[in-house]
């Protein structure tokens, strides 16, 4: 697999004992399909298709049961594999992003068992208490820098994060510089993506003493 943007790559062909390797366009890494151009859209279309297929099987198994059960179901067997891995491969085309809502909206209808045209799943999602799946992976995104800030996981924030000097009016001291990109692959990767949102976090959310902490706090806010 070729992996560039470039409009003109170099192509050269790769021998292993006397056969020519085979040129793929995606390749499975543990369980996410990486793209030769760095994008999502195979990855975006094989994990809904297989929630929605997962949400298929729940209608049809627990039709008669309760809200409560629905909805743990749901989360349980759909919502936990649709975020997999979701801090790396968080989409930005709004295409995409509607395509992984629509999955929620779907198990919204069902949990209520409301399938009439006329009721509003905006209404059936506020009832539940669902966030939208982008906003939950935003807040996965900052939980997973607040690790990395605190060296809860094997990466290295020094070579990725610099730390800006304190200023009168910042929400709080631990601010780190934006990056300067000039494609929509490096603007919409983890860190260029996660520091502005970590810069406007409040204080008492940055200065968390614990992840659990981090997390209770994060919780609470609405983006």
């Amino acid at each position: 697999m070729r992996v560039t943007r470039s409009k003109s790559p170099l192509r050269t062909n790769y021998i292993l004992e006397v056969i020519t390797l085979a040129e793929e366009q995606t390749s499975k890494y543990l369980g996410v399909d990486l793209q030769s151009n760095l994008g999502w859209e195979q990855h975006i279309d094989k994990i809904t298709k297989k929630a929605n297929n997962m949400l298929g099987f729940l209608k049809r198994n627990l039709r008669n049961t309760s809200c409560e059960t629905k909805t743990n179901a749901y989360i349980s067997l759909v919502r936990s594999n649709i975020e997999y891995c979701c801090t790396v491969w968080n989409p930005h085309r709004k295409n995409l992003v509607l395509k992984v809502e629509m999955v929620q909206r779907r198990a919204a209808r069902f949990t209520t068992n409301r399938y009439h045209n006329t009721s509003s799943v905006s209404d059936m999602l506020h009832n539940l208490h669902w966030e939208t799946l982008e906003t939950r992976r935003q807040k996965l995104q900052l939980t997973m820098l607040y690790k990395i800030i605190h060296q809860l996981v094997e990466i290295d924030p020094i070579p990725f994060l610099t730390q800006t000097k304190p200023r009168p009016r910042s929400p709080h001291s631990t601010r780190f510089l934006p990056y300067s990109t000039s494609t929509d692959v490096m603007k919409f990767s983890f860190f260029p993506r996660c520091i502005p949102l970590w810069n406007n976090l409040p204080a008492s959310v940055v200065e968390a003493h614990s992840l659990a902490s981090f997390k209770n706090e994060l919780s609470s806010l609405t983006f």
